[in-house]
C-alpha cells in the first residue's frame, strides 16, 4: 500500500456513521436486496443528493480541485449481475457529468479485503488530467475505493475523492469504543460534513 498511497484517493468523506444493527447500516444493506423498499431507496438517494448540494465544496476543497470533470462508483465484486445499485439508485441525477465505467477483476479474490492494485480496471479513455468523483455505498476497511481510487488514476484521473454513504460501524469491536460513545448523543446534521464538522 506505500507505494500506491499517492495513487489513491486524495480525500474520503463519509456523509454519516452506519452502525450495525441500527437503522442507516440496515438501509445501505436493504437497498441492494432483490425487492428493496422504494421508501429506503427514496431516504439514501435524497441523503446523497442533499450532501452533494450542501457540501460538494467541501469535497472539493479537500481534494484539492476546482470542479469534478467525471463520477464514478465503486462496482461491485460480489458477482453480481447488471447495473450497480447505487448508480441504479442515482440514475440521471448526475448527468452533468460523464460517468467513467470501472470493471472489477474477476482473479481478485471477491471477500478479499486488503488493498490490490488489480481489482479494478478504469475503460474511460478520456481521463487524463480528469478530476473523479467517486461514490460507494459502505466503507468497511477502505480496500475496495482505494483500489477503485487506484484504478482511475493508473488511467489517467489526477485527483479522485470519494463520498461514501456510510462508515460501517461494528460495536462488536472495542476500537470502535470511543467514537461510539461521542455520537451516541449526536443525530446526523446536514449542515455538518466530516471535512468541516
Amino acid at each position: 500500500m506505500k507505494a500506491a498511497q499517492s495513487s489513491v484517493a486524495d480525500a474520503v468523506v463519509p456523509i454519516s456513521y452506519a452502525v450495525k444493527g441500527q437503522q442507516h447500516a440496515h438501509a445501505l444493506a436493504a437497498y441492494k436486496s432483490t425487492f428493496p423498499s422504494k421508501e429506503v431507496q427514496t431516504n439514501l438517494l435524497n441523503l446523497l443528493l442533499l450532501f452533494l448540494a450542501d457540501h460538494h465544496g467541501c469535497v472539493e476543497r479537500a481534494a484539492l480541485v476546482d470542479t469534478w470533470t467525471h463520477v464514478t462508483v465503486v462496482p461491485s465484486t460480489r458477482g453480481r449481475q447488471g447495473e450497480h445499485p447505487l448508480r441504479a439508485l442515482i440514475g440521471s441525477h448526475l448527468r452533468a457529468f460523464p460517468w467513467v465505467q470501472l470493471t472489477a477483476n474477476s482473479r481478485v479474490p471477491a471477500d478479499l479485503r486488503a488493498f490490490h492494485p488489480d481489482r479494478f480496471t478504469a475503460a474511460s479513455p478520456d481521463l487524463v488530467g480528469a478530476h473523479v468523483l467517486l461514490l460507494d455505498d459502505t466503507w468497511t476497511t477502505g480496500a475496495r475505493v482505494q483500489a477503485a481510487a487506484y484504478a482511475l488514476k493508473q488511467a489517467g484521473a489526477s485527483r479522485v475523492a470519494a463520498v461514501v454513504l456510510g462508515r460501517h460501524v461494528n460495536p462488536g469491536y472495542g476500537g470502535w469504543k470511543p467514537i461510539l460513545n461521542a455520537i451516541k448523543d449526536q443525530p446526523y446534521r446536514q449542515e455538518i460534513c466530516a471535512v468541516h464538522g
